[in-house]
């Protein structure tokens, strides 16, 4: 009788949820929040990865510091999955981490690889909260996807005001083809005809491009028809990734190619493979390229400053407004399971998501979402490759200041 029911309370406790479902001996905390995290560790947008690694574990660690300190049994729990940069690795980790009774996730950090997952976050009851992507086409309103940065349609507003400034009257559009970087494009292309700007067809290249031989000689042939057809000033715009550097080194021996200014993208502002580069870094100094990310207000460098501090130490070089919303992303995600009472009820706790992001001030500045979860708008730096002394390195060169999407102006910060 005594085996029966030792076997019975056995079966009891497996049905309530007192043991883990992976199996092991170990009973799981009560009050745990387990997070995850997809992010581009070996591959893809890495700079972005490594920092928001960094700051995410940084968060994890202050927000267990704070329960501590209050005497709460509650401890936030990280649990980081590699996605390298591919939408379809994406995907296998957004299962394996809900397998695993994940609810909440931070990422993924591209548009490609957001779009990818979309679907399957619903379907699975996991809520994302991306700290990188900007397609516009992801401004879906009652998703489970938030976007803490501001999308690809107040980006380019930020990248025309400065074309503007420069006096640039037509331009020629190279980008990546993965749907961050198209969204960038075609919102470049909408703002500047809007405003008067000439824009050439566009060209696009695939995502394991190695050899950017036919491309340039594409580039080439666009600047010459823009100037036949009475461009006073052309420019070049290219929003990509780590692939950028090699673009630049084919591009180095090209005198066409380095007589016109260039514009980047948020995919490569602060890229330390760029500045790695000695002949890609020579190319990006003498073309300009300026390269849009978010920035911070005043109010937020100062809020900021020591965790820049505390990154920096631990990440080799300063993170950028980016890897700061990662930190932000879960500050706002405890907060929100706090007020909501956990995570388990979906509904119920996206609810209190949008409540606590609506106006918090964080590292990365001042949140306003808008109807599809997403930031608002958001100021951004343009940092340039600067070489001196024969070593490269960004600096920050141009700042968007916004007061409200679709208004703000360009201030000089400082030139190489």
């Amino acid at each position: 009788m005594r085996a029966v029911v030792s076997v019975l309370v056995v079966a009891m406790i497996a049905t309530f949820g007192l043991f883990p479902s992976g199996g092991s001996g170990a009973a799981r905390p009560a009050n745990e929040l387990n997070v995850g995290a997809l992010l581009d560790l070996k591959s893809g947008w890495t700079s972005l990865g490594r920092a928001s690694r960094v700051t995410l574990r940084l968060a994890v660690a202050d927000a267990n510091r704070r329960f501590a300190k209050s005497g709460s049994s509650m401890r936030v729990r990280l649990k980081v999955v590699g996605v390298h940069g591919s939408p379809r690795a994406a995907r296998r980790g957004l299962r394996r981490l809900a397998a695993r009774g994940v609810r909440v996730v931070i990422g993924p950090q591209s548009s490609s690889e957001v779009r990818a997952v979309r679907a399957a976050a619903d379907s699975l009851g996991v809520v994302l909260i991306s700290q990188g992507s900007t397609a516009h086409s992801l401004a879906i309103r009652g998703d489970n996807v938030f976007r803490f940065v501001p999308d690809d349609v107040r980006e380019g507003e930020a990248l025309v005001a400065l074309l503007q400034r420069d006096g640039v009257d037509a331009i020629v559009r190279v980008w990546r083809n993965d749907a961050g970087n198209a969204g960038l494009a075609t919102s470049v292309r909408k703002r500047f005809k809007r405003v008067g700007g000439t824009v050439a067809s566009g060209i696009r290249y695939g995502t394991s491009v190695s050899d950017f031989t036919p491309v340039l000689d594409r580039v080439r042939a666009q600047i010459a028809s823009l100037r036949s057809r009475g461009a006073s000033r052309v420019g070049v715009y290219l929003a990509g990734f780590g692939e950028v550097a090699r673009l630049f080194r084919t591009a180095g021996g090209h005198s066409v190619l380095a007589s016109v200014p260039w514009y980047g993208s948020d995919g490569v502002a602060l890229d330390p493979h760029l500045a790695a580069s000695p002949k890609a870094a020579a190319f990006a100094a003498r073309v300009g390229y300026p390269s849009p990310t978010l920035g911070l207000d005043r109010a937020a460098a100062r809020r900021s400053r020591k965790l820049v501090r505390r990154t920096k130490a631990r990440l080799g070089h300063r993170p950028d407004a980016f890897g700061l919303t990662a930190y932000d992303a879960l500050r706002v995600v405890v907060k929100a399971s706090v007020r909501a009472g956990g995570v388990a009820r979906l509904a119920r706790f996206k609810r209190a998501l949008r409540r606590t992001a609506h106006g918090y001030a964080g590292a990365s500045g001042k949140l306003t979402l808008n109807a599809a979860g997403d930031r608002a708008f958001g100021s951004f730096d343009f940092w340039s490759i600067c070489v001196a002394g024969g070593s490269a390195s960004w600096r920050r060169t141009w700042s968007y200041l916004a007061t409200a999407p679709g208004r703000g102006r360009i201030v000089a910060r400082r030139h190489c």
